[in-house]
């Protein structure tokens, strides 16, 4: 006979259950608010006279905004307080495919497109302010995103941060916010008056990879010894995998944008007249 699974009663249990769903709610309400407010400035945009926003990127950050939801709230959230393999693919949700998408979605120039010209003009001078420009920079952005997760996942010993109450939401924050900043940095399609030169931006991409395969092999070397939990190999193997997915996808958009700004300084360089092969 099966083992009836043992719930623990008690105020303990009750105050445990409310802040699961405050925390769900939140979750909910934030990446709901995120889709609203971004069709709510396409709709700005739109009454300003300015129709032509690609719909590519409203489903862009709509799917990111639906992903982001699933990680954080609901049956996949659910499994990944007992399953390491669901946590790292929440991880790969949070971390690299969502900030992506978000990313693709050009937030910024939507809110560009919906406000007035002299807000526009100084959130134009704000974005080209020289203290944003560490920040935007590829190469302290992949520092961000991978000396954090070398960190976390080199040994078991900071895994209890991921279901602290207050530590782990901010960890998933983190994820998301620091995916999205190098993403920006290193494929943005936002206006950035600090983009980098294309070989930086490459080798940050390509330094990003290395150490996230380092990390999941790493991890699949070392599980089953110390206090690695159960699942630590199939998790390591979804990092390495699965990451190579999205690393993929972010290498084809950005070899997609150099060809695109290759194609265009040809065009700007070719003598009047002559014939511009199309690139």
């Amino acid at each position: 006979m099966a083992e009836v699974p043992h719930h623990p009663g008690g105020a303990g249990a009750g105050a445990e259950s409310l802040g699961a769903f405050a925390l769900d709610t939140a979750v909910v309400l934030v990446w709901l608010g995120l889709a609203v407010a971004y069709l709510l400035a396409g709709r700005a945009a739109a009454l300003r006279g300015r129709t032509d926003w690609p719909p590519r990127r409203t489903v862009a950050w709509l799917t990111g905004c639906g992903l982001g939801l699933a990680a954080g709230a609901g049956p996949l959230a659910r499994a990944a307080e007992s399953s390491f393999t669901a946590h790292t693919a929440v991880h790969l949700l949070l971390g690299m495919l969502v900030p992506l998408l978000l990313v693709l979605g050009a937030p910024g120039t939507l809110v560009l497109r919906a406000v007035p010209a002299a807000t526009g003009r100084r959130l134009t001078r704000l974005a080209g302010s020289a203290a944003l420009r560490p920040a935007v920079h590829p190469v302290v952005a992949a520092l961000i995103v991978t000396v954090p997760m070398a960190l976390l996942y080199w040994d078991a010993g900071a895994l209890a941060l991921l279901h602290h109450p207050v530590i782990g939401p901010l960890l998933h924050i983190h994820f998301v916010v620091a995916g999205a900043l190098f993403a920006h940095a290193v494929v943005g399609v936002d206006p950035n008056p600090h983009r980098a030169a294309v070989w930086v931006r490459g080798g940050a991409i390509a330094g990003s990879i290395a150490v996230h395969a380092v990390v999941a092999k790493h991890l699949y070397a070392t599980a089953g010894t110390g206090a690695w939990p159960d699942g630590a190999e199939q998790a390591a193997q979804l990092m390495y995998y699965g990451g190579d997915a999205v690393h993929v996808l972010l290498l084809g958009v950005f070899c997609a944008q150099v060809y695109r700004e290759a194609g265009r300084r040809l065009r700007r360089t070719a003598p009047s007249g002559s014939p511009v092969r199309p690139v």
